[in-house]
């Protein structure tokens, strides 16, 4: 009776183990960007922003991130349809079962235009009558009067690999184009290496955006919440923020402490 006894509290001790402690086994499914450096770099799984996402979960225990690069519109599917856990990018609408988290970082939206062509661009509607090529799902990103704006322009088409806007811009084949600043930025650089970089003007015509994650369980969105509060108090988001994704996953905990 006694040895029946043991195992029965044997039993109750790892069943409440096992209840009380976050599923690491099964992996949280992230759907991110393709090419969104340098907020999310696809070749090495690292960026600015899945750097936040695996910090805040790790913080809780949760090791286990899952990371499915898509467009923005199929990652919206998928997660309206439950087959990814958690969208990086998502339209700013009121959808069932998609929860919004605390607020990772803010993304900057700018037009830019070559400064030969001395355009004057003081807001969205000075848009008009020009080309422009902007990121994929600008209009539903982008706040208004851009979408409606969008049907006065010249030309207007977006893409999802935002190297090419760079590209487009340099060699004159659109007047403006439209992304985030620090994608701009990564880009340009980038492009200096191969070809010559000529004077540009950045339009800062849009508001700064906050970007939160999204999550189709409640749960995780607030489990994810308490991890983004943890580093932001611990200084390991600053860190985060203030390097490129790639360098800050390639640091080890020592030195992130000096």
């Amino acid at each position: 009776m006694k040895q029946l006894f043991i195992l029965l509290m044997l039993f109750v001790s790892v069943k409440g183990e096992c209840l009380s402690e976050p599923n690491t086994q099964k992996p949280i499914v992230v759907a991110a960007s393709s090419s969104l450096p340098p907020y999310v770099i696809q070749d090495t799984n690292s960026g600015i922003q899945l750097e936040i996402l695996k910090a805040a979960f790790k913080s809780q225990g949760i090791t286990n991130i899952d990371i499915h690069y898509m467009s923005n519109k199929r990652a919206e599917q998928q997660l309206m349809q439950g087959k990814v856990d958690i969208a990086l990018n998502f339209p700013p609408v009121l959808t069932p079962h998609v929860y919004k988290s605390d607020e990772l970082l803010r993304y900057q939206n700018v037009a830019v235009s070559l400064a030969n062509k001395e355009l004057k661009i003081n807001s969205i509607y000075d848009l008009a009558g020009k080309s422009v090529l902007a990121f994929q799902n600008a209009t539903n990103f982008i706040e208004a009067p851009f979408k409606s704006v969008t049907n006065i322009l010249r030309s207007y088409e977006e893409v999802v690999n935002q190297e090419a806007q760079v590209d487009h811009l340099m060699k004159g084949w659109v007047d403006v184009i439209i992304l985030e600043r620090r994608v701009f930025l990564y880009y340009l650089e980038k492009y200096k290496q191969s070809a010559e970089v000529k004077p540009f003007i950045v339009h800062a015509i849009f508001k700064e955006a906050p970007r939160p994650a999204f999550f189709y369980s409640k749960t995780l969105k607030n489990t994810f919440n308490l991890g983004l509060g943890e580093i932001i108090e611990s200084g390991e988001y600053q860190a985060i923020i203030r390097l490129d994704g790639t360098e800050y996953a390639q640091l080890s905990e020592p030195e992130l402490r000096e």
